[in-house]
């Protein structure tokens, strides 16, 4: 029973059986579908009232049920995590992923998700993976490998699990009557979001939105900044299908290319003893004639999930005849989580944090093959 499916309402009726409320049960099914975090304002905004004892019963109940968890406390903020299997079994989703202890900048994102969800209440979410299988794939027709996926490969078995949306963001149908219906997509970017993973994102995408009749992208941030960027990006994907990542590639240069993203890979490792001046030069031929950011968004989706999603990516090109109308629009969330800001450095830079002696060993071993393979790349 890791996965049954039930409307919203149902799920309610369900954690009511814990001793919440209505209006609890439905923030809570909101909360835990869209992210798995949630602050006391959140909660309060949704019952439309201000922080007080109202909040704090809510959070009492969920660390007496053992369903909550505090997982964060900034400047008097503490965030709660919803984490327990009876809680998520309970709305038919016990192997739900938002049961997973996350990062701090990750914690920001979700938490953001549940702002955009919360202000844009009159949709119908697709909030799983199965809801939205369901629609895409068993509704709309459109193949599994047109869906957005990854697959996970298990330290003890050999077997590889594909997962679709793994993003998890935000994605709804209007209730509103209109021929086609509108498919809306959230990107939701935490503060942290380079163009690169954003071009990531919308080959990921692309084979889905060309799929559809009529789509919408909606870039939701806490700040405009990155918003015009953002719509450069997605005006080259979809304004001008010539300009689409689904670039029209041969084989023999799709095989120069999957050797241009091993290489590269191994020299950002700083693994110089693999290459001799022959792989160097090679490599930087391949740098210049792979240049830009279409190929470097392709990089970053290789490096992230193989070859087989860059293989996606170039099909994509197929349907550009067919392609339906997709538009891109911005959403600027008003609410602060400017600790996270400062708590996702630190926590950046632990991960990061090396001991001394491990990095002079490693500058010494390679400080040879490195000075000679910058200067060939030159």
């Amino acid at each position: 029973m890791s996965q049954i499916p039930l409307s919203n309402p149902e799920r309610a009726q369900a954690l009511q059986r814990f001793g919440y409320s209505e209006r609890e049960a439905q923030f809570l099914v909101l909360a835990a579908l869209h992210g798995g975090f949630f602050v006391r304002a959140q909660y309060c905004r949704f019952i439309g009232r201000q922080i007080g004892g109202t909040a704090a019963e809510l959070v009492r109940k969920l660390l007496d049920n053992g369903h909550a968890t505090a997982v964060a406390g900034c400047q008097n903020t503490k965030v709660y995590h919803l984490g327990a299997r009876p809680f998520y079994a309970a709305l038919g989703q016990e192997d739900n992923r938002n049961r997973r202890d996350r990062p701090p900048v990750v914690i920001k994102n979700k938490l953001m998700c549940l702002d955009f969800v919360l202000d844009h209440p009159r949709v119908r979410y697709l909030a799983t993976e199965q809801e939205k299988i369901a629609y895409f794939h068993e509704s709309l027709r459109i193949p599994l490998e047109q869906l957005p996926s990854k697959l996970f490969r298990s330290p003890t078995n050999e077997k590889a699990t594909t997962r679709y949306f793994v993003d998890k963001y935000p994605v709804f149908v209007s209730d509103a009557p209109s021929s086609p219906p509108v498919v809306s997509f959230c990107f939701v970017d935490e503060g942290l979001v380079t163009p690169s993973h954003f071009q990531s994102y919308l080959c990921q995408y692309n084979p889905l939105f060309r799929q559809l009749p009529a789509s919408r992208l909606i870039y939701v941030a806490a700040s405009q900044a990155p918003f015009r960027a953002a719509r450069r990006l997605f005006e080259d994907e979809f304004g001008a299908p010539q300009q689409s990542v689904a670039i029209d590639i041969n084989n023999d240069a799709r095989k120069r290319l999957f050797s241009y993203f091993e290489a590269r890979q191994l020299y950002e490792a700083q693994q110089f003893e693999t290459f001799d001046r022959d792989k160097l030069i090679q490599l930087r031929d391949d740098r210049q004639a792979f240049g830009g950011v279409v190929y470097e968004a392709l990089y970053r989706l290789w490096t992230a999930e193989g070859a087989t999603a860059v293989e996606r990516a170039f099909t994509a090109s197929s349907y550009a005849g067919s392609r339906g109308e997709a538009s891109f629009e911005t959403v600027l969330l008003p609410y602060n989580y400017s600790f996270f800001g400062r708590v996702s450095r630190i926590s950046f830079c632990m991960d990061r944090q090396r001991s001394s002696t491990a990095v002079e060993k490693e500058t010494v071993g390679n400080s040879n093959a490195a000075a000679v393979a910058r200067n060939v790349l030159k």
